[in-house]
């Protein structure tokens, strides 16, 4: 006598229905998912784009304040009308206004550095 595996009917739709239902709930699954982009691991490019954009922009005012410095700088030596204590007090005033444009484009340029700084992840 051969007794083989034999399946009721009903278990047999009932394996069909709970694969069915795998099937769609996997399917719903994955039309949630997104593409991921310019992001790679969690690493956002547009964080490095800023800082990049940041730095010119701290570069051009700098190169802005320096223009009209020396614009000034040249006014102020013209009206010294050739006093050498008038010449020497600007070019003290000069160059201790260089010197803080300086420092002012390095502030800028380390703040561009901590710029989206503490954030993880999406």
């Amino acid at each position: 006598m051969h007794l083989g595996n034999r399946h009721r009917p009903l278990s047999h739709l009932a394996t069909r229905v709970l694969l069915l239902l795998a099937l769609v709930a996997a399917s719903l699954t994955l039309i949630q998912c997104r593409l991921v982009g310019d992001r790679i691991n969690g690493a956002n490019v547009d964080v490095f784009k800023r800082k990049d954009e940041c730095l010119a922009i701290c570069q051009d005012q700098f190169k802005a304040r320096n223009q009209a410095e020396d614009t000034l700088h040249q006014r102020n030596l013209a009206a010294c009308g050739g006093n050498p204590t008038c010449i020497a007090n600007e070019n003290a005033r000069h160059d201790a206004a260089v010197a803080a444009s300086k420092a002012t484009r390095e502030a800028c340029m380390n703040g561009c550095h901590q710029q989206g700084a503490g954030t993880v992840g999406p």
